[in-house]
């Protein structure tokens, strides 16, 4: 249908523009934290009431994260209401429970071309949740303007007539709105962990892409930071240089958790041979762009920058995992969470190793669930038990061999930053991307890298083969 035929974005955020009360930084840099996101209507008119709804939520301490952040969320998702309204020629206080009804039908039967075939754009979750997000605003702007009968919960009185629902998660009970014209909802898909296959093959695939040599070393070294500390991606979008450099010394990441109302600090092991690789993007091709496009004294200070040097956006991070992920070939939806369950159902997996009464009886009870809980709840900063839960039952399904050792975890992760690394350089030698020289004196950092993180776990290099499951 040709109502929503019109792609472009209907919303942005005004963080570079001089206007009362922006915030300048150093280097003539603007922060890009100061404003809610701005909402038109397609013809480049500002849609006033939607952009004041956003700013009442700013001005509450909602979040804002670059292009990613909650607000501009409910942004993309009003964007459907404004364009089905400027469309049918309706104001917002004269919707109904008709104009609901054919809106949210609109958002399901929506199709485009996905992966070359023509698909439902929307699943039935997203279309519940820009519903929704539709009558918080349609809520808001009935107070706000002092409206009477336009929308309402439990009655049959107004134009819009809502279901008040409950959902109850973690122990407590939360209300949502409901209405008779919202699908059923989905069911949750269940997300695996990342395989080691895929993961060499992810690596492949970007040094054999056509991308430019600073896309692809800041491709690698997502795909390094992600398997050495199963961050989320806006908080791998967050992560600084002096982070990286300071991770060194220290031998923990400082990270600061996305997912919590409040302010958390997770700090992650690390090995040297895991930030060898990023580092070698920090002081090469990264360094080289920050000369190119910005100069040193303009630098913004995050790992990840675009090719212009400014921030990366956490749907670019998203949008990079699944170019990879479409030049490898893998048929599974891959995707930067499924590392951070690898992560977690590794680090449950080595700790049950550790755990003679695990081993010797081979079977997970209630004392040894609430050992691993404790200990990963430390690293990770979860809330929710059940969430960690879930990665103890995945470890234990896992476990197909018996053994002991406390050193099992980071010997793993040794391991895997040798394999994801071997497998660049193999990459690279067939792609003719580095002389030799400058691969040999890599891969000797990495090696004496390696050297020093086995030499710290009390493994004998000659001995690691026998060590390692």
């Amino acid at each position: 249908m040709a109502l929503f035929q019109l792609k472009h974005k209907l919303y942005h955020q005004p963080s570079h523009a001089y206007s009362a009360g922006a915030t300048k930084m150093h280097g003539g840099m603007f922060d890009e934290h100061v404003y809610a996101p701005i909402v038109c209507w397609p013809n480049g008119a500002i849609c006033t009431p939607i952009t004041l709804y956003l700013n009442s939520i700013y001005s509450r301490g909602q979040k804002l994260r670059g292009n990613s952040g909650t607000l501009v969320t409910y942004a993309k998702n009003l964007s459907h209401i404004v364009r089905y309204c400027s469309a049918r020629q309706i104001p917002f206080h004269e919707l109904s429970d008709a104009t609901i009804t054919e809106f949210v039908r609109f958002l399901q039967d929506e199709t485009g071309l996905k992966e070359h075939l023509v698909a439902r754009l929307r699943s039935t979750t997203q279309v519940r949740v820009i519903a929704r997000r539709t009558f918080h605003f349609l809520l808001w702007l009935q107070e706000a303007l002092s409206l009477r009968g336009l929308i309402s919960a439990n009655t049959s009185s107004a134009r819009i007539n809502l279901l008040t629902r409950k959902h109850r998660a973690r122990g407590c009970a939360v209300d949502y709105f409901d209405h008779p014209s919202l699908p059923t909802p989905d069911t949750p898909k269940k997300r695996f962990p990342v395989s080691t296959e895929h993961i060499e093959r992810l690596f492949e695939a970007n040094v054999t892409s056509t991308q430019s040599a600073y896309v692809k070393r800041r491709r690698a070294a997502l795909l390094q930071l992600a398997r050495a500390t199963g961050a989320r991606r806006a908080e791998m979008a967050d992560v600084t240089i002096t982070d990286i450099r300071k991770a060194l010394e220290t031998g923990s990441l400082s990270i600061s958790v996305g997912k919590t109302r409040r302010k958390k600090i997770r700090e992650i092991p690390v090995l040297k041979s895991q930030l060898e690789p990023i580092l070698q993007f920090v002081d090469g091709q990264r360094a080289l762009l920050i000369k190119k496009a910005v100069g040193a004294n303009r630098d913004p200070g995050k790992l990840f920058l675009t090719s212009r040097g400014r921030p990366l956006s956490v749907e670019t991070l998203t949008n990079d995992m699944h170019d990879l992920a479409r030049m490898a070939g893998l048929e599974s939806n891959v995707c930067l969470h499924m590392f951070r369950h690898r992560y977690f159902t590794d680090m449950a997996f080595n700790m049950l190793l550790g755990i003679r009464e695990f081993v010797e009886r081979k079977e997970l009870t209630a004392p040894t669930e609430q050992i691993i809980l404790q200990q990963m709840r430390a690293l990770s900063q979860h809330e929710d038990d059940k969430s960690l839960l879930g990665y103890v039952h995945a470890a234990f399904k896992e476990a197909t061999a018996w053994d002991i050792g406390e050193r099992l975890w980071k010997m793993s992760q040794i391991h895997d930053s040798m394999v994801s690394a071997l497998s660049i350089l193999k990459s690279e030698i067939k792609g003719n991307t580095a002389s030799a020289k400058e691969l040999l004196e890599e891969f000797g950092d990495l090696l004496g890298e390696w050297r020093a993180d086995l030499t710290q776990c009390a493994v004998d290099p000659a001995e690691y083969p026998t060590k390692l499951l």
